[in-house]
């Protein structure tokens, strides 16, 4: 018996991740968006949790969610210097009698002396609009110079990720990710990474919903053509997976839309789930969980 039971696991892992495993790029780990629930905190998957300040503004490096303190002063998004550039992988040194901070990434060396607005790229000068400051002991600098010197995407987003109109959800189509009314995300992968198409991403989810399907309803799946005149849940959901397509992404996601969303992984193929309860939560999503399509939202 307990031969059958582990086979059983293992058989569901392997279909939960073989597409992982099939498009994977293994320079690229996942994100730690699996397990996260916010509402007044943000709590993490290995169960940390942070108490968040009023509007917070969430920071997303590579598709993960941190509450890293980003601040707004004179119309300027300061960010926290070493954070983001360890989390990308650069090395960051620090000087207490010069109060000079340096940067190796790569073949890279920038440095910058607290207070002053001219750091050095390779020993060449660099104007930013805002000098490095110390703010609850770490540096903060302008986020635009995190762009400039460590060659990274930077996006700002300053609205609701999604709302309804009473009828269905309006996402905005500025970049953004689905919790965080205010985010900074930066983003910088590997060299050769190649993200996947929307038309394959948007394949592997097909997968998992037609499973997920079967799992809810106990029938296979079959194609729906036009949108059913009731609001029956099984011939809705047939529709919505022979209809699926990408609603927006960003650096890291396709995002589909249902009445929660679908979030695949370009680099991974993993699948996650965001569903705008109290809390809002983010977790990988299981096809063969009881009650299939709806069970796990709540």
């Amino acid at each position: 018996m307990k031969k059958v039971t582990a086979f059983m696991v293992f058989t569901i892992v392997f279909a939960s991740v073989w597409f992982t495993n099939a498009f994977a790029a293994a320079s690229i780990p996942e994100t730690n968006l699996d397990g996260v629930s916010v509402l007044d905190t943000i709590t993490y998957g290995n169960g940390e949790t942070e108490r968040l300040p009023a509007n917070p503004i969430f920071l997303y490096i590579n598709g993960s969610i941190y509450n890293a303190g980003i601040i707004i002063e004179n119309d300027r998004t300061l960010v926290p210097l070493r954070f983001i550039s360890e989390t990308l992988g650069a090395q960051v040194g620090w000087d207490d009698a010069t109060r000079k901070v340096t940067i190796t990434d790569g073949s890279n060396k920038i440095e910058l002396i607290i207070g002053n607005n001219k750091p050095t790229l390779n020993g060449k000068v660099i104007q930013i609009d805002a000098a490095p400051k110390i703010f609850n002991d770490y540096t903060y600098v302008p986020l635009r110079f995190i762009a400039e010197s460590l060659n990274c995407k930077v996006d700002w987003f300053d609205g609701y990720p999604m709302y309804s109109d009473g009828s269905k959800l309006v996402v905005p189509s500025e970049t953004h990710y689905p919790i965080g009314n205010r985010q900074v995300m930066v983003s910088r992968y590997p060299a050769g990474a190649k993200a996947m198409s929307q038309a394959e991403t948007t394949k592997i989810l097909e997968g998992q919903l037609k499973i997920a399907y079967k799992s809810r309803f106990g029938i296979e799946f079959s194609p729906l053509a036009a949108m059913p005149d009731s609001r029956d849940e099984q011939e809705t959901f047939r529709y919505l997976i022979t209809h699926l397509s990408v609603g927006y992404e960003n650096d890291r996601f396709d995002n589909f839309l249902f009445n929660w969303i679908f979030m695949v992984d370009k680099y991974t193929g993993s699948i996650y789930l965001f569903y705008n309860g109290v809390p809002q939560t983010i977790s990988v999503f299981n096809p063969y969980l009881p009650g299939g399509m709806i069970g796990f939202a709540g």
